[in-house]
């Protein structure tokens, strides 16, 4: 996608809501859209493509799915069209209410019923990644582990991924690349000064028994470095360095990695040497604060285009910001958000990406 060309996306169609997503997922076929928000336990499905749906008519999805049972924080599309994986959430006071957060279910959106449940980590969990070729799966957690499961078989996990015991009480995440042949794993290694530094290992998909076959670090002095560049004065610099890592994602072809952060800054590395490229800081909104990591611990939402050309990222200000990938230059601001854009997606098969704040947008070319 070229954000520098004229006139730009425009919002296609706005989909009204009564709590902020908290995650968003579009199905392989680019067809349709899932939209967790965790606040109200709600998950909804967009049809992007049908024109009775986007003049207002009646989709033929269920538009409003209630998980009240389980609650919902995290939710990604399979390549099955009316399943979906999701974590469970907590209530609206941030109290689980017994619910379990450990656990991953498969979810016929179809009928509302559960099909599958995905237990064994002792953490909560904190990002899923489904393999493009595939029905397996990797889910990580706060436990330090990364687990890999198969869409079709219930029980136990295919393997259980651990770092070594550096690592301990390190937070993974988990992400294919577009090929699913290779997989990543990363995590901080605590140090005397907070985290040290950030390690990403590379796993083959075929092969992930012999361990990781590359093994990439990221300091903080580099991050800090490329932070500072932007004109950020060397107290926040040092605060959005080290800043938790809370996603991450592949670009089409692999050589570039986005991660994004609760400090409200995104960066990319280098996909074969963990060197960082580009920093991305979010606008914030007036009254807030920002002179260090942000108070609320929110994730910072950013993703590649499906070309992986640009960058896109959320804001607090309720903007979206459009960078280039190769030089990180900001080539566009995209407004229409009334409140903080908490999650963003691109469009896997049209010329299409949607974000979220209370409300969610479809923007179209």
């Amino acid at each position: 996608m070229d954000f520098g060309t004229e006139p730009g996306p425009r919002m296609g169609r706005v989909i009204r809501g009564r709590s902020p997503a908290t995650s968003i997922s579009y199905h392989e076929s680019g067809s349709h859209l899932f939209v967790a928000s965790e606040e109200d336990s709600v998950l909804r499905v967009v049809d992007c493509l049908r024109e009775a749906d986007l003049a207002g008519g009646k989709p033929h999805w269920p538009n409003m799915i209630k998980m009240q049972n389980h609650g919902i924080r995290i939710v990604r599309s399979t390549h099955h069209g009316h399943c979906i994986l999701f974590s469970p959430g907590t209530n609206a006071d941030g109290v689980p209410s017994g619910r379990r957060t450990d656990v991953v279910y498969y979810h016929s959106v179809h009928d509302n019923k559960i099909l599958r449940e995905f237990g064994g980590h002792t953490g909560s969990i904190n990002g899923i990644c489904i393999s493009p070729v595939n029905d397996t799966f990797l889910s990580s957690s706060v436990d330090g582990t990364v687990r890999l499961w198969d869409c079709g078989k219930g029980g136990n996990s295919l393997a259980e991924l651990r770092l070594p015991p550096e690592f301990v009480d390190a937070t993974t995440l988990a992400a294919f690349d577009s090929t699913g042949l290779v997989f990543g794993i990363t995590a901080a290694m605590p140090g005397g000064d907070g985290y040290v530094s950030l390690h990403v290992h590379l796993y083959d998909a075929r092969n992930y028994t012999v361990g990781p076959f590359a093994e990439m670090k990221t300091t903080r002095q580099d991050i800090e470095a490329k932070i500072r560049i932007g004109g950020t004065s060397p107290e926040r610099a040092y605060a959005l360095s080290r800043a938790e890592w809370t996603s991450m994602e592949f670009n089409e072809s692999g050589k570039q990695i986005l991660v994004g952060t609760v400090g409200g800054v995104a960066l990319t590395l280098d996909g074969y040497e963990g060197t960082v490229h580009h920093s991305y800081q979010a606008e914030t909104a007036v009254g807030h604060n920002t002179t260090g990591a942000s108070s609320k611990a929110l994730p910072m939402a950013a993703c590649f285009t499906r070309d992986g050309l640009s960058v896109m990222c959320g804001n607090d200000d309720g903007t979206i910001s459009c960078y280039q990938a190769d030089t990180g230059l900001l080539v566009r601001k995209i407004r229409g958000h009334p409140d903080r854009v908490g999650a963003i997606a691109a469009n896997p098969k049209y010329k299409q990406f949607a974000s979220a704040c209370t409300n969610t947008a479809v923007w179209i070319w």
